[in-house]
C-alpha cells in the first residue's frame, strides 16, 4: 500500500503554504498571509506588528522580519508554538479548514529547493546527496492542526 504524501505546497496545494493569500485574524490583527503574521511576532511591541498587516507580499514580509532589531532571545524555542497558533487561526477560516481537512490523512511535507530544512525539507541535489533530512516543522504543524479537528 502506498502512503499518500503531499510533498510540495504548490498548485492545488498552495493553500498549505505560509505565502498563500488568505486574510485571517491573529491576536486581534488581520494579516494577509501566515508569513506576515509569523514575522510580526518578532516585533517587541504591538504597535510595530501593525506594519505587517499592510503587507500583502509574503516575500516582503519575510525580508522585513529578517531585519527586526528586537528578535526575542528565545525565538528558536518559541517559534514552533507561535507558528502553530498562527496556523490554527489561518485554518479557522471555514474555507481554509475545509481545504485542510480535504487532505485526509496525507503526510504533509513542505518540500523546497531553497535549503529550508527547519520548516520544510529541501529536495535539491546537494541536500539529497548529503542525506539531509529536513525537520519539516511546517508540515508537522499542519498535520497537528488538521488532526485537532473532529472529523
Amino acid at each position: 500500500m502506498c502512503e499518500n504524501v503531499i510533498n510540495e505546497f504548490t498548485g492545488e496545494n498552495r493553500f498549505l503554504s505560509n505565502f498563500y493569500q488568505c486574510d485571517f485574524v491573529y491576536k486581534g490583527l488581520t494579516y494577509h498571509t501566515a508569513e506576515a503574521a509569523f514575522q510580526a511576532q518578532k516585533c517587541s511591541s504591538e504597535e510595530d506588528k501593525i506594519k505587517y498587516t499592510e503587507v500583502k507580499n509574503p516575500v516582503a514580509a519575510k525580508r522585513m522580519g529578517r531585519k527586526e532589531p528586537n528578535l526575542p532571545e528565545n525565538w528558536n524555542e518559541i517559534s514552533y508554538a507561535i507558528m502553530k497558533n498562527i496556523l490554527k487561526a489561518k485554518f479557522s477560516v471555514p474555507e481554509m479548514k475545509e481545504k485542510l481537512l480535504a487532505t485526509g490523512n496525507a503526510t504533509l511535507v513542505e518540500g523546497n529547493k531553497h535549503h529550508d530544512n527547519i520548516w520544510g525539507r529541501c529536495v535539491c541535489e546537494k541536500c539529497i546527496a548529503k542525506n539531509v533530512l529536513g525537520l519539516n516543522r511546517l508540515g508537522n504543524i499542519l498535520m497537528e492542526v488538521r488532526d485537532s479537528y473532529d472529523k
